[in-house]
């Protein structure tokens, strides 16, 4: 069965002028030449997934960022030489970011230690090692200055920038294709998920791969609905537990998001439990969508405690660039 091909021209086009306008010259030209090119648009349709990261992703795997090829021609020209690796590609692979500048975001949303850190969608991990890198929001700085992953984030807005790193005691991920740090094949394709005309994120990527090369996070394999009860059971009583995740939701059906915070609300009937998500606008459940009305591409940071079973309060904190690029705090939280 073939994708409808308006259906996935749309789809690019959409990706081009939300995701990519301002961000990505280099994706931004040729995610719209897709949606023009009927030759590319029937290569995609036969797919059973035909998303614009993972497209590119396949295609920059391949090639390389340095060699990636332009619209049109050239693209058409790559199918030609490399269609049936890509198309192999796109049916056994998934986008799997793991952007760590997100935590600079995720940081400030952080409640008081010692904590106790449960990532889900964790992908590598990296984002568990958020203690490790330095930061630069701007209007203040935290983290030793040798750190070799530094992140810099400008902020607007009352957020409540840390003056000190939090003590995390404990730290593991769930995912359900945990990538392997020391595997080249599996990192590489975390690299080519970055997008091609953005060094400057993949050497970030590299330098936090190096760093957890040498401290590896625990990430185990499994589902954030039907396996995260079992790893809630392993944390330590002594810790503010905090389970957090950054474009994941996205990918999972609305049914199991809301299950999703069902398991969270079940796994506070013991104790507190803290959830910060970092989503896309209408994506966790029950938070409002703030970043709708105010266009481009902005995630919803948000805050949600847990007692008893109950939730005792959920606000959201902040819009988000999705990659990390800026935070705006929001007056309200």
């Amino acid at each position: 069965m073939s994708g409808d091909p308006r259906e996935i021209a749309e789809r690019y086009r959409r990706f081009a002028e939300v995701e990519c306008k301002g961000y990505s010259e280099a994706y931004y030209r040729l995610a719209l030449a897709v949606a023009e090119d009927a030759e590319v648009l029937r290569f995609l349709g036969l797919l059973p997934v035909w998303q614009p990261n993972l497209f590119f992703a396949a295609v920059q795997f391949l090639t390389g960022p340095h060699d990636m090829p332009g619209p049109g021609r050239d693209l058409r020209a790559c199918l030609a030489r490399r269609g049936g690796e890509i198309a192999d590609l796109m049916r056994t692979r998934r986008t799997q970011t793991n952007e760590v500048a997100r935590c600079a975001a995720l940081l400030p949303a952080l409640p008081a230690g010692p904590l106790a850190l449960v990532e889900v969608g964790a992908s590598a991990g990296l984002c568990l090692l958020l203690d490790r890198f330095s930061y630069d929001w701007g209007a203040a700085q935290l983290g030793v200055p040798t750190a070799t992953v530094r992140l810099y984030c400008p902020v607007a807005g009352p957020a409540p920038l840390p003056s000190a790193m939090p003590r995390i005691v404990w730290r593991r991920g769930l995912d359900l294709a945990p990538v392997d740090v020391h595997d080249d094949t599996a990192t590489r394709w975390l690299l080519a998920c970055v997008w091609a005309d953005q060094p400057e994120r993949r050497r970030r990527l590299e330098r936090a791969l190096e760093l957890a090369r040498a401290e590896t996070p625990e990430v185990r394999a499994g589902d954030l609905v039907d396996d995260l009860p079992a790893l809630l059971t392993e944390v330590p009583e002594s810790a503010q537990l905090v389970v957090f995740h950054s474009a994941v939701l996205g990918y999972v059906a609305p049914e199991r998001r809301r299950a999703f915070a069902d398991v969270l609300a079940a796994a506070s009937a013991g104790r507190d439990l803290v959830w910060i998500s970092n989503e896309g606008p209408g994506i966790a459940p029950d938070l409002p969508d703030l970043a709708a009305s105010r266009g481009g591409m902005r995630f919803v940071l948000g805050r949600t405690r847990f007692t008893r079973g109950e939730r005792t309060d959920q606000v959201a904190l902040a819009l988000a660039h999705p990659h990390g690029a800026n935070l705006q705090w929001l007056a309200s939280a």
